[in-house]
């Protein structure tokens, strides 16, 4: 069969060569080919916020990872900075990175250790009188402690060490045991009638300017509402008694100086921590005669 010449100058007139940079085109005959460019896809970037020291770092990055994304934001981490997500991650597009700063620090803290009381009995002194032998001192301890904070913010502490500087001195307390000797009773002188008679009768007048007989020291034990006082004593003192912590405020019941001195407390002892319980609610209850509850802060455990 006879092939058309028409074929054949269209085969000839136009060719086409697909390479990997783009597509030639061979036109009509005596023209030379053109190349077309195919474009290339463009990257894809993505959109990150970095938080760090309080300041916010928004980028755009080319599929990054956390560690990219912090380099890219100028921020430096330290030794202990925690990163979330981890450095590794791959990002997605509105992924949050968070730095937080981490310090550890040590302190060293003074510690006051409170001086224990003991009591001895004295037979030279009456029955429930006490008084101090030997003043008691506070000793001191130094304790080093290892503080965390996270941005500024103190997450944990530990104690490292604690080394006592100053041990404390027991103060001691004499607590009198002698019991008071009985009064003698004179016994009454009998006359005979004959004396009564003869005897002439004699006017007794008391002595000018007498004075009264001055009031004993001490007094009556008062435990009149004993258990509202412990309550009290709860909350002022945590039921310590004998405490002195050097702010002034002395015992069970926390009284100052001056108030003790002020319904004779020193009845019983000098200051009020060396008093007994019972004496220091016998003290307390003089107060609440006068006052009532006011001069306690812990009134409302009554």
């Amino acid at each position: 069969m006879p092939i058309s010449t028409k074929l054949v100058a269209v085969a000839a007139s136009a060719a086409v060569l697909v390479t990997g940079a783009g597509v030639a085109i061979g036109a009509t005959q005596g023209q030379p080919a053109t190349v077309a460019t195919v474009a290339q896809p463009a990257p894809v970037t993505t959109d990150i916020r970095v938080w760090a020291d309080n300041t916010t770092h928004w980028l755009n990055l080319t599929e990054p990872t956390v560690s990219q994304a912090i380099a890219a934001a100028g921020v430096k981490l330290g030794n202990l900075d925690r990163v979330s997500p981890a450095i590794g991650t791959v990002l997605k597009a509105g992924d949050t990175i968070t730095v937080q700063r981490v310090a550890v620090t040590s302190e060293t803290k003074v510690v006051t250790l409170e001086f224990p009381t003991t009591e001895v009995k004295d037979p030279s002194l009456a029955k429930g009188q006490r008084k101090v032998k030997t003043e008691g001192v506070n000793g001191t301890r130094e304790d080093v402690v290892e503080v965390v904070t996270v941005d500024g913010v103190v997450e944990s502490t530990k104690t490292l060490s604690e080394t006592v500087t100053l041990e404390p001195v027991a103060q001691v307390v004499r607590v009198g045991t002698k019991v008071a000797e009985p009064k003698k009773v004179e016994p009454r002188k009998v006359t005979s009638r004959s004396t009564e008679r003869t005897t002439p009768a004699t006017k007794s007048t008391p002595p000018k300017d007498s004075a009264p007989a001055p009031e004993p020291k001490g007094g009556a034990i008062n435990l009149a509402r004993a258990d509202m006082w412990d309550r009290i004593a709860q909350c002022e003192s945590t039921g310590r008694w004998n405490i002195n912590t050097g702010n002034g405020y002395y015992g069970g019941l926390q009284f100052s100086l001056a108030t003790w001195r002020s319904v004779n407390g020193p009845d019983f002892a000098a200051y009020p921590h060396q008093a007994s319980r019972a004496e220091q609610i016998t003290v307390a209850n003089r107060l609440y005669a006068q006052r009532g509850l006011q001069p306690w802060g812990c009134r409302h455990a009554a």
